[in-house]
């Protein structure tokens, strides 16, 4: 993607889909708890700035934006309809990111044949042409 800042945008996106899902849950499951609003900030916070690193780094292509995209607009209305939207919404949030991660993995070298030794030119003895 050559806009980096969108695809900073969709990072973040991704990351946020994910961090209100987990307070969804640690709401609906423990209502007074501090511990697990502690835990949930200090886990999904840095989660959502990595995401977005990660797809401002790669090198995300536009069928990848779009389905980053898609992802993202499901997890995030999911998580307020259904009674599993939040399990919808993580999963949405772990597939963007695997869109993510895929893209910013490095592209493929071309393999060519000039790269490998054959196995008959390392036995075979050297002539000297002088």
């Amino acid at each position: 993607m050559k806009n980096k800042l969108v695809a900073l945008a969709l990072g973040t996106l991704t990351g946020l889909v994910g961090l209100i899902a987990m307070v969804r849950l640690v709401s609906g499951a423990f209502a007074g708890s501090t511990f697990a609003w502690v835990f949930v900030l200090l886990a999904m916070v840095p989660w959502v700035g990595y995401v977005a690193w990660r797809a401002r780094h790669g090198h995300l292509s536009t069928a990848g934006a779009l389905a980053v995209l898609a992802l993202g607009a499901v997890g995030l209305i999911g998580v307020w309809l259904f009674t599993l939207g939040p399990v919808i919404a993580l999963a949405c949030s772990l597939g963007a990111f695997a869109v993510i991660w895929v893209s910013d993995w490095p592209p493929k070298r071309p393999r060519t044949e000039s790269r490998f030794v054959r196995i008959d030119e390392l036995t075979a003895e050297e002539t000297d042409p002088a």
